[in-house]
């Protein structure tokens, strides 16, 4: 992620959900005031340039010119690229995360991704009742990757077109040999795909990490005075919706609940600007941590120091 994020955040006004959002007891220490609203325009949409591209092999040396659907099925089936790119497409935003990625890393993006839906794959094939994972073979020679149906079937799995407004580049698995499942982790999104083989085999779900996270400025460090600091961040949970965000000014010894922004699709992560305004000149470090919808918790926070002068 890059400092500049903050000019990807669109003008226009949108209801601030906290005029205060928490102000602390007078009692204890004084952390100072929050307040938080979402991001203006919408979720930040990652341009293109700034997307990481991430492989476990080498770059292969030619793309699939075909993808071959077999195993379980009633009709094995070849498609060939040229074939695939005539076919509907659907088109959605969508956030993909890095398996190893870390809060407020930059194994993180939400970019537009268009494709020709897997299901329309499945139907040509037809699936026998007993299928309940596919193997999926890729052309970088990393092994084969036994997904469950369950994610296969989640709606609009899709063989990437096109990435922004660009055709999907070589580095992010090229133009329809690219499988990307909203809210699996990522190393369930097989890249240069060449065989999808249904079997009868048992295969886990691999649901990205609830994460939240600073997005700008951009971590570790960051300078701020006493009128206040505006701080953009990030939470994210799916395939689930994010259950709740907390944030901290005092280093994780106390947290308090942000009001949610609306998740109209969960696979798309929460984005926000809040405003801190400290008690007094020093050094802070904020933290900030998400839970999912059904309970699971960040294992790490997202952090960032923010020196007050």
């Amino acid at each position: 992620m890059h400092v500049n994020r903050r000019s990807l955040i669109a003008s226009g006004s949108t209801a601030l959900l906290g005029a205060t959002l928490f102000r602390t007891a007078r009692a204890a220490p004084d952390t100072g005031s929050l307040s938080a609203r979402p991001t203006a325009g919408g979720p930040v949409v990652t341009p293109v340039r700034d997307c990481f591209a991430y492989s476990e092999m080498r770059l292969p040396a030619a793309t699939p010119a075909s993808i071959d659907v077999d195993g379980l099925v009633n009709t094995p089936t070849r498609f060939s690229v040229a074939e695939l790119g005539t076919m509907p497409h659907v088109e959605h935003l969508w956030t993909f995360e890095c398996f190893v990625n870390t809060a407020g890393g930059p194994l993180i993006y939400t970019t537009p991704f268009k494709g020709v839906p897997l299901a329309a794959l499945l139907q040509k094939a037809g699936l026998k009742p007993e299928v309940r994972s596919a193997r999926i073979e890729t052309s970088d020679g990393h092994g084969a990757f036994l997904l469950p149906m369950s994610e296969l079937r989640r709606p609009d799995v899709m063989l990437v077109a096109t990435m922004g407004s660009a055709p999907l580049s070589m580095e992010h698995g090229s133009a329809y040999t690219r499988l990307l499942i909203p809210g699996a982790g990522g190393n369930h999104q097989p890249k240069w795909v060449s065989r999808i083989s249904f079997t009868d085999a048992a295969a886990d779900e691999h649901a990205s990490p609830p994460m939240a996270g600073f997005l700008s400025p951009a971590p570790p460090t960051t300078t701020g005075s006493l009128a206040g600091v505006t701080l953009t961040g990030y939470a994210f949970a799916a395939p689930e919706p994010v259950g709740s965000i907390e944030l901290s000014t005092d280093n994780g010894t106390t947290f308090q609940a942000m009001p949610l922004p609306p998740q109209p699709d969960p696979n798309v992560w929460i984005t926000w600007e809040v405003k801190w305004r400290p008690p007094e000149r020093g050094f802070y470090v904020l933290r900030v941590r998400a839970t999912s919808a059904t309970g699971r918790k960040q294992d790490t926070p997202g952090v960032i120091a923010v020196e007050v002068r």
